[in-house]
C-alpha cells in the first residue's frame, strides 16, 4: 500500500516537473530535484517559474511587496545566461535554451538602448533649439524650447535639469530675458557677444575666459566704446529664486559625491551677484562721466558733506584721526569736482554694501561641511574680499588720512583673500599662474597687471588677471 502511494505521489510530481520544462537546467529524468509540494509547483508554473529557477524572494528584499527592477531582471538573466553556458558546455554544449536566453537579454537590452537614444533625441533637438536661440538673441523662443525641456518626462519622471547642464541655459535664459539684439555695454572694450579674461591694460576683471582683453586708453574713441555685460540686473531676483529652488531641489548626497549639487550652484548663485554688483558699479561709473560732462554751473553751488564712515569697518572707532567719519577734502576743490567724487562715493558705497551682504551670506555657508572643503567657493569667497578691499578705498582726490585708512582696510581684506586662496589649494583647488603670482608677490602693481591702484573708475582693475567669474553660466 505504502509502495503504490509512493509510486502515485511520484508520477504527479513527474508530471508536474515534465509540465514546468525544467528541462533547461537538468537533465529530463530528473524529477522535483528540490522536492517542492504540489501547490509550490503550480505557483511556479503560474508564475512562468520552473521548478529549478532562483525565487524572487531569494534576491529582492521584502518581495513580493517590492517590485522586480529591471537591473535585477537584467542580472539573473546574465546569471541564468552564464549557468546555462556553463552546465550545456560541460554536459550537453551550446544547446537552444542558452541560445534562446541570450537572444531573449539581447533584445531587451536593444529595447533600452533604444529608448535612450530616443530620448535623448528628443532632449538634444530641444536643447539645440535653444542654443541657437540664445545665440541669434532670441530670446522668447528660448523660453518656449525651455518650458517643453522641462514639462518633457523620461521614462515616467521628470526631465533632470543636471543632464547636459540644462540649467545653465535656464538660468542665461533668466538672465537675459527682455534683451534686445544690442546688449548692454561695459566701457573699456569692443562690441561682441563674449567678453574677455585676460585682463587688458586698465581694464578690470574679465567677463569670460576665452579671449584676450583689448588695451587702449580712456582718452577719444576708446572712451565711448563699451565691454557687453551679461544679462540684466532686472532679472536678477527671478535668477536668485531660480537657483535657490536648484539648490534645493538637488542637495549635496555624500553617497554620490561626484553629482551635481548644491555644491555646485551655490557658487554659481554667488558668483552671479558677485558679476551683477560689479558690472552695475562700473556701468554707473561710466554714465556718471558722461553726465557730469552736462552739469551747468547752476547746479554746482552747494555740495554737502560726504560721511566717510561707511567706508571703513565699524569696529574700528578708537582712531582719533576718524571719530566722526569727516575729512577735510581741502579749499582747492571746483563744485564740480566736489559733486563728482560725491557721486562716485556713493556709487561705490552701494556696491559695497550689496558685497558685504554676499560676503556675509559666503561665510555662513563655509562654515558648515562639506561646502568648508568647496574649492570654488573658497576661490570665489577669495575674489569677493579683494574687491570689498578695492570698494573700501574712497574716490580720488584723498587726504593723507583717507589715503591711509583704505590702505589699511584693503590690506586686511587682501589678507583674507591670501587666507582663502591657500585654503583653496589645500583642498585639491586648481591654481592658475596669475593666483600663484598674486600670493608669492603679495597686492597687485601697475608693474604687475597694467593697472594703476588710484584709478577709480576701473576697481577692481590690480586683481584684473585672476579668474572671477569662472563659476557663471555663461557661454
Amino acid at each position: 500500500m505504502s509502495s503504490h502511494k509512493r509510486k502515485r505521489s511520484s508520477s504527479v510530481f513527474s508530471s508536474g516537473s515534465r509540465s514546468s520544462q525544467p528541462s533547461h537546467h537538468l537533465p529530463d529524468d530528473t524529477i522535483n530535484p528540490l522536492s517542492h509540494s504540489e501547490g509550490t509547483i503550480k505557483q511556479l508554473r503560474t508564475a512562468g517559474l520552473t521548478a529549478d529557477d532562483l525565487l524572487p524572494s531569494n534576491y529582492i528584499p521584502d518581495f513580493p511587496h517590492r517590485p522586480i527592477r529591471p537591473s535585477h531582471q537584467q542580472q539573473h538573466q546574465a546569471d541564468d545566461g552564464d549557468d546555462y553556458e556553463d552546465k550545456d558546455d560541460h554536459d550537453h554544449g551550446n544547446g537552444p535554451g542558452s541560445d534562446e536566453a541570450r537572444t531573449d537579454s539581447a533584445r531587451k537590452a536593444r529595447q533600452r538602448r533604444q529608448f535612450r537614444d530616443a530620448q535623448d533625441k528628443q532632449l538634444g533637438f530641444l536643447t539645440n533649439v535653444i542654443l541657437r536661440a540664445l545665440e541669434e538673441g532670441d530670446i522668447p523662443r528660448a523660453k518656449r524650447a525651455f518650458g517643453l525641456v522641462r514639462r518633457s518626462r523620461v521614462r515616467g519622471r521628470p526631465v533632470d535639469l543636471r543632464k547636459n547642464a540644462l540649467w545653465s541655459l535656464g538660468a542665461e535664459i533668466l538672465m537675459r530675458a527682455g534683451e534686445v539684439r544690442s546688449r548692454s555695454v561695459l566701457p573699456g572694450e569692443e562690441a561682441g557677444p563674449r567678453a574677455s579674461s585676460a585682463g587688458g591694460p586698465r581694464e578690470g576683471p574679465a567677463l569670460d575666459d576665452d579671449d584676450g582683453g583689448s588695451g587702449g586708453g580712456r582718452g577719444g574713441a576708446a572712451a565711448k566704446t563699451r565691454r557687453r555685460r551679461w544679462g540684466s540686473a532686472a532679472n536678477m531676483p527671478r535668477l536668485r529664486a531660480y537657483l535657490e529652488s536648484l539648490v534645493r531641489q538637488y542637495p549635496y548626497n555624500r553617497l554620490h559625491p561626484d553629482s551635481i549639487s548644491d555644491l555646485d550652484f551655490h557658487p554659481v548663485l554667488f558668483s552671479c551677484e558677485f558679476y551683477d554688483a560689479w558690472a552695475e558699479h562700473r556701468l554707473a561709473l561710466e554714465r556718471l562721466a558722461e553726465e557730469s560732462e552736462a552739469w551747468s554751473d547752476g547746479d554746482l553751488d552747494v555740495v554737502p558733506e560726504m560721511d566717510m564712515q561707511d567706508y571703513y569697518n565699524n569696529d574700528d572707532d578708537d582712531d582719533d584721526t576718524r571719530a566722526d567719519g569727516r575729512y577735510d577734502r581741502g579749499e582747492n576743490l571746483t563744485g564740480r569736482e566736489r559733486r563728482l567724487r560725491q557721486a562716485k562715493a556713493d556709487l561705490g558705497l552701494r556696491a559695497l554694501s550689496a558685497m558685504r551682504d554676499v560676503a556675509a551670506r559666503m561665510d555662513g555657508l563655509l562654515e558648515k561641511s562639506p561646502y568648508s572643503r568647496s574649492a570654488e567657493l573658497l576661490r570665489l569667497r577669495g575674489m569677493v574680499a579683494l574687491y570689498i578691499g578695492d570698494l573700501s578705498v574712497p574716490p580720488s582726490p584723498r587726504t593723507a588720512d583717507e589715503d591711509e585708512e583704505g590702505s589699511r582696510v584693503r590690506g586686511l581684506e587682501q589678507d583674507k583673500a591670501r587666507a582663502f586662496f591657500v585654503r583653496m589649494v589645500k583642498s585639491g583647488g586648481h591654481s592658475d599662474a596669475c593666483t600663484e603670482r598674486w600670493l608669492r608677490d603679495g597686492d597687485a602693481s601697475e608693474d604687475d597687471y597694467g593697472a594703476d591702484d588710484d584709478d577709480d573708475d576701473f576697481q577692481g582693475s590690480q586683481w584684473g588677471g585672476l579668474p572671477v567669474f569662472s563659476s557663471m553660466p555663461m557661454r
